[in-house]
Order: C-alpha cells, then structure tokens, then sequence
C-alpha cells in the first residue's frame, strides 16, 4: 500500500563500529534514536594540552598527569537533545575527565564536563551521565586521562526522544508488593505510559529486591533551565541512553523528579514494590534502595522548592510504606549508608552534585524533613472557606480562609472530581489566601482544591476531600458574518467579508448547492478577513454558493447567507502546448489511487474529533465492522535467500511442521555459545533441509536433524531474523522455511502469527507513530482487514511484506502508539455483506476519493483531507518533455497535452482518465494513470 510521503514511521537506529555519518530518516516525524559515532584515539605522540584536572568530590585533587587521550573534532550530526559517551574499556574513571560541547542554532555551548557514571553490577557500558541539550545538530568530544590510557570503543551518543525507541512493556509479575499501610499519602505519580516509556528493554520482567532498606540521591545532570513541558521528554531520552548507549535493561532510576514538583516514575516493576535499577553502581544497593534522580546538574545550583517538597513526599510515602527511619545507617553490599544517602556515598562520583549533596544533611533538609513527615503522619486537617467569584467563562477566582504558618498555598483545577497529579493553567501558587485562575476550557465545570505549605514546602493541610465545583459561564457565539464579496477569476476567487468582533478564525464553505449540506471545500483561517480559494475549475449551470462563519475559540457562529457566483472565463487545465524550454507545469490533487481511505484525511478527521467507525464509515459507506481472529502467514520479500538464519537466544524451539517433530534448541553447544541458527536446503539433496547451527566459524549440523516439507523456528516472544544485508530484524510468532510448493529446490521466508500481531508491525510502515489516536485505529482495521481478506489456505503464504501489498516490519517496526491502536480494535474488521471487505487505501485523496472495484469503493467528497499538515491535497510540478518523449519514443518531439477525458468527479472534472499526447510523428492516446507513472506525478487527478 502507498504510505504518506515523508511521513513514514522508522524503529530505533543505533550505529557504531566506525566512523561515519548517521544518516536521519526524511521523515517529517523523526523516530526516537539513539545514535553512535566512535570516538578516535589518539596516539601517545600527538599529546595536547588537556583538559584541566578538577578536584573530585571529597576535595582531593585527581592523582597523576593526564593528557588527551581520544578526541572527536567539530561533527555534524542527526537533530539531537541529549548526548552521552560510551565506552568497553581502558579508562580509569577516578582519574578520566570527559568534555564535551554541542552547537544550537550554529552557535557552540561552553565545553561542559560529563560526570563519569561507574558501570552497573547488571551489566552494560561504563558511560558518562547524560547531558540534555535541548536542541542540537553538531557535537565535539574530548577525553583526557593517564598517558597511558587505551580507551576501548569509545562512542558519543547523540538522542532524539522525540518518539519510541524500543518494544512494548514487558508483563510484570506480582511477586512482591508492600502492603499499603503506609501512614503518608501517595504523591501524585506520572507513569510510564504517560511520559512515553518504550518498553522495559530487554528485561523479560522486573528483578525485585527483599525489601527497600533506604534511598540513594542522584541528579541526571545536564541543564536546569528546561520547561515543564520538556520533563517528559528528559526521561523519556534518558530511558533511550540507558538502554540504547549503556546497554542497561532498562531506565537506571526508580523515580525522577523535576524542577516543578513532577515525580516521574522510571524503572518498570511497580511505584510500591523494591524494583532493582541500575543506578548506584553496586548490585546489592541496586536491589534494596530506591534510586532517585533529581533532574538537574546540582554542582553549584541548589535544588528548587518544588524539588525538594516532591522529593519529601516521595521517600516519606515509601519509608512509610517500608516502616523505616529518616535517619541512622545500615550496612549493605560492603558500604554503611545513611538511610537516605548520596550516590558518591556508594561509588566514587560527583553525583548528586555538591549542593544537592548538602541539602539531605541540612537543617530543614532532606533527612530533618522525611523524619518530621514520618513523625506527624498523614496531614488530614483541611483549609474551609473556599469561595468563588469573577466567574467567567475561561476562569473565576478562588479564595479560601487563611491558615496560620502557610508560606504558600497550591491551587488545582481539573474538568474531573480527582486531584490532578499535575496540569496546566488550572496549576497555582500563591502566597496570599486568593488566586485568579484563567485560561480554562470554555464554558466547563470546573473542580477546585487547595492545600498550604510550610517554609520547607511540607504540607500543612491536606486537599479536601469534596472539590469546589464552579460552573463557567457559557462561551457567547459570534455575530454572523456580513459583507460578504467574492472577486471570480478563470479558476480562483478571493472571498473578502466584514470583521466580527471577538473572532479568533473563520470558516468558509464552497457549495455547489444552495442551503444547508456539505461544503465542496471548506477552508479554516484566521482573524483575518479575505482568502483565496484556488485550483477551481470553471462550474456547468448550477454555479457556486459560498458561506462565511466567524468562530471564537471552539464556539461557531451561524452561517452568512449563500452568496451565488460562477468563475470568469471557459474551462481551464486540459490543454497545454510546449513552450520552448520544454518544461510543462502540472498542478495536481493528492497521492496514490485515491481509492478507499486517504490516510491523511483519516488524520484530518481525528483532528475534528471524528471517532475511528465514523472515519470507516466516510471512506467505506455501507461496510460494517465486525470481527475476525486467527493466524496469518507473511511472506518477508526482504529475505531473498534459501536459508532461514536467525539469533540465537534463550527458548528457542525447532519444528518440522509435516511430521509435529519438535525439538528445544540449546544456548550451548560444547561449552560455546550459539550464535546463529539456519534452516537450509541439502546440498546435494535440495528438496531435503537441515538444520545447521553456528558458533564461531562456519555453521555445522545439528544432530543430523534432515526433513523434507517445511521447517520452523518458535520460543521467545520475537524472533531475530537475519537479512541478506546482515542487519537483524524482530518477529514475533513463527519463522518458517517454506517450499514454494511440493518438492521445490527453492525456499522462502514465511512470518506465522496472530493476525492481531501483524497488524502491529503494519501501522507505524504505513503511518506516522505520532498521529492521532483515531486515525491510528482506523488504519489498524484497515489494515486488519486487507490482511484477513488475503488469508489463502491453498497457498503456502497470505500475504506479502512489502507495497505490493502492504508494508510491514514486524516487531521492529511496533511503537507503543500503533500498539495502543491495535488494543483498542481487537480483531475488529470491515465486512460487506458478511465478507471482508477490500480496504484499499492511499497517501492522500485530494478532496475527493477514486472510485474502485467494489460497491463500497465509491467516489465521494472527503471532507477531511484538506489540512494544514497536508503537502499532497495540492500540489505542483514541472515535467520535462523528454522525459515524456523517452516514455513514449514513437510520438517524436512532444509538441502538446491534450486531456480528453475525465472521471467527473471533484475539480477539473475530477482524475484523467485518457490524455493525447500530441507529437512530430504522431499522436499516442494513454490513460491518466499511465500519464502518472510516465510523467512522475503524484496522482493521476491533475490539470495544466
């Protein structure tokens, strides 16, 4: 199927090993990436100043000289906003500084020291901590350390959060909870769903501890001036590095907390049980302490108020939960820690940074703060008086009875009766027992709640329990628009009408009919009062209506009276001759068939707020939903070879599918490790297979193991198949070697497993990740469908994996937003009179749908396509008569273009469907999708 161009979804990228550029992907939605470029070493000759020795966190200067030792000069890289390096070996990391600088908007940063970040006891890469940049395209790297150092596969890591990077949550199993007796409330907790985590990377589920002994301090480093709205994506970059460049399971912390009181959840395994991370750099204080980063470099800066508040209410609620103690010491993995302690006070690091460090042991700090919690329980006394005025309708006023000792009050607004965890405008803080709440949905029932601090940001009343409900007044529709004129040209209009006070946009509607009824284009702008309506073509009696609406916010008014006009001139587009530089400008509609769903209409829709059924429904009238399971068998065209090779791992299992013969493959074989497992023809009886496996060198057989029909590979829940190129891609289900047919020498590459599954490694290849949700469900039945309605028992396949049928990359390929689509439709998908339906679909109607081979493939208005977001609803481009002439060598010099026949539907007429091409020697008839192909054209809906 034809994907949305420079849209296409892409899976997580890492690249090392050499040198070299890291290419982006062209699409205008970038994939999360986490990519690799190795840092050169430099000979023990070419010595350079380095840089400085610094004091390391005790005070003590760093032993011994040191010098450069490895260096990656002025390099353009991918968009990136969080950098790290990496390395195997060969540093002493006491004694190794590491800087590095980034460009932003072409100006370079400061070089900036990375805190060495000792390797974990799970494993992985030693690495620096990451530094978030915000926004960057260049990096350099410098490294200094003894002379002697020979660094090992050292690797800057460039990060772009900007969507997932790895696979879907792992199950996690309730092996241990803590029983909620807890005598502090549970702070509001943003999950990991909620802030984009990818998966709990190759963890097959959470390594839980006995028990939570205590908690170890962090920062993530890098800087402080971030936004709110940047916090989600911090962690979500710092969970890439972690697994991507570190090669750790998962994110190292247990929780993050930024800057504005948002507690993050990190790794996965549950906010109340002793999950082990990977943060302090010792395994036995990974398993019984909670790490908690705070998100920030805290070398000079101290933490902020709302920091610090979080971070009390955080480890109080889970002290409370373990029954521990603020203070006193405990001996674990060969240390004795405070119960709440810094991460130098486990390994040798400057983490948490010195003024974080200062503030657990402070008068009015961390420990003084959590004991004083612990020691008055949960806060249930609450703040009454509450009253509202000022209402209006995006905001009213709120003031409460003072209460005695508050250094502050918070304020939360919500459209539900729950305290939020956190938001946006309906989120104050104020001194004074009032506050003045604005920018709030119009016309809503809003929810209020307040609650007064202490100096040290402790809470001194808790939320109430019953919220105050204000009712805002409804938002007033805008005045009708009057003054309407339009100015006609051959195949454009500029509509002009009087302003309405208070409007914030316009609508306007083109009609083909008077009255009430669906708009032939409709076109949203702003406070302005004209626009151009362009690439019209000339109308045949009835003429043109057009309408104007003034909107405020998502309030509309009613439409202006239809004002009737027709285009000056005779029909335009159908003819063009070719003027001496013998290049041709052709203006078109839309990308691909144009039959069934335009999947940027079906993103337009979900913009408006339309639901999945009512998307289908627009673009497939009279089909229904219904439901269908079972397995599908997907061809991999990217596997052109015989053999099946895949990775070994953990649980595979082999299967010769004619005889039910089955066999678990081993990780080991004489003590070494099973790198690769094939499935291969015999070589001197090629309708025979076997099954091979490899350790080091060639692949060897195994236990004679010969069959004849096909054979497969099952176990773990994805499969890593091994591609001609050498790169591997996931699967999940099966990997079959199949035989075309009965006693073929040939063997194809055939993917069995749940339709469901499929359909999963099909929606982020045909459809950006990060559309709307909708849009994502509509093509995951979509998509569903044309997968069932392909399904062919007498054929040793269903379907294939690539555009001649539709795209998909299996496991690879899934995000956690196309997976959510597929959860939301399970097996859902389009029948027409109880058989599947033939969801075809394509990039871009262009307004108007093609009609297909089916009933419900029919050609209507699409009401969605044109979006802002839509570089294919109209296009231009210029064709070269040779080009032509090289397609079409028997028409000699092109001289003219002459569309002779249309569809009838949309503008011009609709599609061509039959061009002449007028030349020296002849003329040659060809269809409008020939005319497409021939000429390089989006679509074959186009005019001169």
């Amino acid at each position: 199927m034809l994907m949305p161009v420079a849209a296409h979804a892409d899976g997580t990228q890492v690249t090392g090993g050499a040198p070299g550029a890291v290419s982006a992907p062209p699409a205008p939605v970038r994939p999360a990436q986490v990519a690799q470029r190795d840092i050169p070493s430099r000979a023990p000759a070419q010595r350079v100043p380095a840089p400085q020795a610094q004091d390391d966190d005790h005070g003590h200067e760093a032993e011994g000289a040191t010098t450069l030792v490895a260096e990656l000069k002025d390099t353009d890289v991918a968009p990136f906003s969080m950098l790290g390096v990496t390395w195997e070996s060969g540093l002493d990391e006491s004694r190794t500084r590491i800087e590095a600088r980034w460009r932003s908007n072409g100006t370079w940063s400061a070089w900036t020291e990375l805190h060495t970040d000792p390797a974990p006891e799970e494993g992985g890469r030693p690495g620096t901590e990451p530094q978030w940049v915000g926004a960057a395209d260049g990096a350099q790297v410098r490294v200094a350390s003894t002379p002697d150092a020979k660094p090992q596969g050292l690797s800057l890591s460039t990060i772009d959060p900007e969507a997932d990077t790895s696979d879907e949550d792992a199950s996690v199993s309730p092996v241990i909870d803590v029983t909620e007796t807890a005598t502090v409330a549970k702070p509001g907790i943003v999950s990991r769903s909620s802030w984009g985590a990818t998966g709990s990377g190759t963890c097959d589920s959470p390594v839980y501890g006995k028990t939570t002994r205590g908690a170890v301090i962090h920062h993530t480093a890098g800087n402080n001036t971030y936004t709110k709205g940047e916090s989600k994506a911090i962690v979500k970059a710092t969970q890439a590095y972690h697994v991507k460049a570190r090669s750790w399971c998962d994110i190292g912390y247990n929780f993050l907390v930024d800057k504005y009181g948002q507690i993050f959840e990190g790794r996965a395994g549950g906010t109340t049980k002793p999950v082990r991370a990977a943060h302090s750099g010792n395994d036995m204080v990974n398993q019984e302490t909670m790490g908690v980063s705070l998100m920030g470099t805290f070398s000079t800066t101290a933490p902020s108020a709302a920091m610090k508040a979080a971070v009390v209410d955080l480890v109080s609620w889970r002290f409370a939960s373990f029954k521990l103690k603020a203070k006193g010491t405990y001996s674990l993995g060969g240390k004795t820690l405070n119960r709440i302690a810094g991460h130098r006070n486990v390994v040798g690091t400057e983490c948490p940074g010195n003024a974080a460090y200062a503030w657990l042991s402070a008068s009015g700090g961390l420990r003084d703060s959590v004991e004083k919690r612990l020691s008055t329980g949960t806060v249930t006394t609450q703040i009454a008086g509450r009253t509202t005025s000022a209402v209006t309708s995006t905001g009213f006023t709120l003031a409460w009875r003072a209460v005695s000792g508050a250094k502050t009050y918070e304020v939360r607004t919500s459209t539900t009766a729950t305290v939020p965890a956190t938001c946006g405008a309906g989120c104050v803080s104020v001194t004074s027992p009032s506050a003045k709440l604005t920018g709030l949905a119009g016309g809503s029932v809003q929810y209020a709640w307040v609650r007064a601090l202490d100096a040290s940001g402790n809470p001194l009343t808790a939320w109430q329990g019953t919220p105050k409900t204000v009712q805002l007044q409804a938002v007033p529709k805008p005045a009708t628009v009057s003054g309407v004129t339009v100015t006609a040209g051959t195949h454009s209009t500029r509509v002009r009408w009087a302003a309405v006070s208070g409007a914030t946009a316009y609508d306007v509607c083109l009609a083909t009919s008077k009255g009430a009824g669906s708009c032939t284009r409709s076109v949203r702008v702003g406070a302005v009062t004209t626009t151009l309506l362009s690439d019209m073509k000339p109308s045949s009696g009835t003429g043109y209506f057009l309408r104007v609406r003034a909107a405020k916010g998502s309030v509309v008014g009613a439409w202006s009276a239809d004002l009737a006009f027709d285009l000056a001139g005779a029909s335009v587009g159908t003819t063009a001759t070719v003027p001496s530089s013998g290049k041709v400008t052709v203006k078109g509609h839309g990308y691909g068939h144009g039959i069934g769903m335009s999947q940027y209409g079906a993103e337009g829709a979900a913009r408006k707020g339309v639901k999945y059924p009512a998307i289908l429904s627009t673009y497939y009238p009279g089909t229904k939903l219904a439901t269908k399971g079972g397995n599908i068998r997907v061809l991999i065209s990217q596997d052109t070879t015989d053999p099946v090779d895949i990775v070994g791992a953990s649980g595979l299992v082999f299967r010769k599918i004619t005889s039910g013969y089955k066999a678990k493959l081993p990780t080991k074989i004489k003590g070494a490790k099973v790198k690769k497992w094939r499935i291969t023809k015999v070589s001197n009886r090629k309708t025979q297979s076997a099954l091979q496996y490899k350790t080091t060198g060639t692949f060897k057989a195994y236990k004679s193991i010969r069959w004849t029909g096909d054979g497969q590979f099952e176990g773990p829940s994805r499969i890593r198949l091994i591609m001609p190129n050498g790169s591997t891609v996931k699967y999940r289900g099966a990997i079959r070697s199949a035989l075309p047919a009965k006693g073929s020498t040939k063997r194809d590459t055939v993917n069995v497993l749940p339709i469901d599954h499929y359909v999963r490694g099909v929606i982020a290849a045909e459809m950006p990740a990060g559309w709307k949700p909708e849009a994502l469900k509509a093509q995951a039945v979509a998509a569903r469908t044309y997968g069932v309605r392909s399904l062919a028992p007498k054929r040793y396949y269903d379907i294939c994996s690539t555009t001649a049928c539709q795209v998909y990359g299996g496991a690879s390929r899934e995000t956690a937003t196309t997976d959510a689509a597929v959860r939301g439709t399970t097996n859902k998908i389009l029948t027409y009179n109880g058989t599947p339906a033939l969801t075809q679909f394509s990039s871009s109607s262009g307004g108007y749908t093609s009609k297909g081979s089916q009933p419900y493939l029919k050609a209507v208005v699409d009401p969605y396509d044109n979006w802002s977001g839509n570089a294919n609803h109209a296009w231009s481009t210029t064709v070269s008569a040779s080009t032509i002439q090289k397609a079409y060598p028997a028409i000699g010099k092109l001289k003219q273009l002459k569309i002779t026949k249309r569809s009838g539907a949309g503008d011009w007429g609709g599609r061509v469907t039959s061009i002449n091409l007028v030349g020296s020697s002849k003329t040659v008839t060809i269809s409008g999708d020939d005319a497409r192909w021939a000429f390089g054209l989006k679509s074959n809906w186009f005019r001169f």
